[in-house]
């Protein structure tokens, strides 16, 4: 990921961001979480067993690095804020871009996603020449309000809120806001204290600091299911699709027709081997294929292809 600077950008923030290298480490658990994982856990086992050939130590990486979410819409139920949520990044000129309106937050997408390891971050503008825009009231948030942010599929993460802290808007802790964490982060920035018209900017800027609600960590693999393969043919005896490129794929099964018109699971194919079946089975007239996720869950089916 490449880590870009950011720099003054009309009077949202102004952070520059060096380089970082993230680590993964243990954390504590509940004894609830324990029984959710080990029952992932085994469900995995039972994936890496059908799709045998895929790499254990490449599996074993993915895993370690648990999906975060695209984040489309943020909610504070303290503060009645509910606001759409899109995406920021650099600008040509090195300036980190910022939301297309005042009533709408940006996600900053070169870094990290909300619900990853690591410092998620949300910026939103404080006010404008008609008012109070979607982050002025950030500063009263308390310990432990709740700050929910979804995606565009409704897969939904809470964060509680852990401490607030204002900075000089040139001298922020860049390390602390963007740098690397062993918890599930997510910032929120926006500006405040006094207007500078010299500056053109507030002078200060406030960070919530939040971490992700307990025992939510595996909530994205147990939920998100990946999309049916596309591109399904058959051409000389030889049954091929495209790869699925979201998320993490364990790999691939076939399902052929019956005589009775039903469809039973034909073979199974990692998802390191290539995305071909020769189709052996003269009584077989029709097929169609699924993607199985590394925790399990099975794409719809594709469309159905008749040689």
């Amino acid at each position: 990921m490449k880590k870009p600077a950011i720099l003054l950008a009309g009077s949202l923030i102004c952070f520059i961001i060096g380089g970082f290298s993230y680590k993964d480490s243990n954390e504590l658990e509940d004894p609830p979480i324990i029984k959710q994982k080990q029952e992932l856990e085994l469900k995995k086992s039972q994936i890496k067993n059908e799709f045998h050939s895929v790499d254990i130590k490449i599996q074993t990486k993915e895993e370690e690095n648990l999906k975060g979410i695209e984040p489309a819409a943020i909610k504070i139920p303290s503060l009645g804020i509910e606001a759409p949520v899109g995406k920021v990044g650099v600008l040509e000129n090195g300036a980190m871009g910022v939301p297309d309106d005042n009533e709408s937050a940006g996600w900053f997408e070169p870094g990290i996603k909300p619900g990853e390891k690591g410092s998620s971050v949300i910026a939103g503008h404080v006010d404008s020449k008609a008012g109070p825009a979607v982050f002025f009231y950030l500063k009263d948030l308390v310990k432990g309000d709740a700050v929910i942010v979804t995606a565009q599929d409704g897969l939904s993460y809470t964060f509680e809120v852990q401490q607030l802290k204002s900075y000089p808007y040139d001298r922020a802790p860049i390390s602390e806001v963007f740098g690397p964490s062993d918890e599930r982060r997510l910032n929120l920035i926006t500006c405040t204290g006094t207007y500078n018209r010299k500056t053109n900017t507030h002078e200060e800027r406030l960070v919530v600091y939040t971490v992700l609600k307990s025992g939510q960590e595996d909530k994205a693999e147990t939920l998100v299911v990946p999309p049916p393969p596309e591109h399904v043919k058959i051409s000389g005896g030889l049954l091929t699709w495209h790869a699925v490129r979201s998320g993490e794929i364990s790999g691939y099964r076939i399902y052929s027709s019956t005589e009775n018109g039903d469809f039973i699971h034909a073979a199974s194919i990692s998802s390191h081997e290539r995305k071909s079946m020769v189709i052996d089975n003269e009584e077989a007239t029709s097929f169609y294929i699924t993607a199985v996720s590394s925790s399990g869950n099975e794409s719809k089916p594709s469309e159905i292809v008749t040689k």
